[in-house]
């Protein structure tokens, strides 16, 4: 970088740094845009074979578009957006912050008109960009199938209906800035690639883990607060898992459909608010070692 670099040519650094990654999460999200969309011209099938076979065998019943299989479908399609792409923006953050330290590119910023600060700052802004930009979609797009299924009735009753319908929205895109945060910081304190690369999936996990087993976010939602009932004993930390997202059966299974948007942006604001500290805590230590 020249040594008259500006701050507004950042940039179009950070997208020359980051486009092998957004190459390869385009085409993954493309892949699973297009699986959505097969899926939500799929529920005139279901509504066909119902009105063929009636209600009671199509929920019970055991036949390739029925309530069970269209469940299945959906459950499955929620488990690649759940919280797998919280792990990657980790996976992703820990090790370029950690590469960049390791490599000692960092200490070139200290003869540039860019401070560190600005560096890294805009490594991590570009890099939860990227994913917000590439999860958002597919979240959207995730929504209005469990949404057409509810309005339909397409889905069977139980615990299925309530994970594949509560679990993904404005949290999943969340959950993915609290990976990237969570990069940042263990990148910065571990300064190498590898370590970060597995540090900070594991730290997000075990925030969310944290997060789920409280039960936090219904001290925001008070209205569903009073509608749990119990709480799982066992499992890991006493959790239950969604493919590899921790979950509290018990939380959604006392949800009703117009409880979701008040528990999702109550969930949603708590990761957030972990996601500024751990920034906030990157940004400190970093201060601390370049003295700027």
């Amino acid at each position: 970088m020249s040594t008259t670099a500006r701050p507004r040519t950042l940039a179009p650094i950070v997208v020359r740094q980051l486009w092998p990654i957004a190459a390869i999460l385009s085409v993954i999200t493309a892949g699973l845009a297009a699986l959505l969309v097969h899926r939500y011209h799929g529920w005139d099938y279901a509504v066909l074979l119902r009105e063929h076979v009636g209600a009671h065998a199509y929920q019970f019943g055991r036949y390739p578009d029925d309530a069970h299989q269209k469940t299945a479908a959906l459950l499955a399609d929620g488990e690649r957006l759940a919280f797998q792409p919280a792990l990657y923006a980790a996976l992703c953050a820990g090790a370029l912050t950690g590469r960049e330290w390791g490599s000692r590119r960092y200490a070139l910023t200290l003869t540039q008109s860019v401070s560190p600060r600005r560096w890294f700052t805009a490594r991590w802004t570009g890099l939860a960009l990227l994913f917000v930009a590439v999860t958002v979609p597919v979240v959207a797009l995730y929504r209005l199938n469990a949404e057409h299924a509810i309005a339909l009735n397409l889905l069977t009753h139980g615990v299925d209906r309530q994970t594949a319908y509560f679990t993904i929205g404005p949290v999943t895109v969340a959950y993915t800035l609290l990976g990237v945060a969570a990069g940042a910081l263990t990148g910065t304190l571990l300064r190498r690639a590898w370590a970060a690369a597995l540090a900070a999936p594991l730290l997000t996990w075990l925030l969310t883990a944290l997060l789920v087993r409280s039960r936090a976010a219904l001290l925001l939602d008070w209205p569903a607060f009073s509608e749990v009932h119990g709480m799982h004993p066992g499992g890991l930390l006493g959790l239950q898992f969604y493919d590899v997202l921790p979950t509290d059966s018990y939380v959604t299974d006392a949800l009703r459909t117009g409880d979701y948007w008040p528990y999702q942006l109550a969930e949603t604001a708590l990761v957030l608010a972990l996601a500024v500290l751990l920034t906030a805590s990157a940004l400190r230590v970093l201060r601390r070692r370049t003295g700027t």
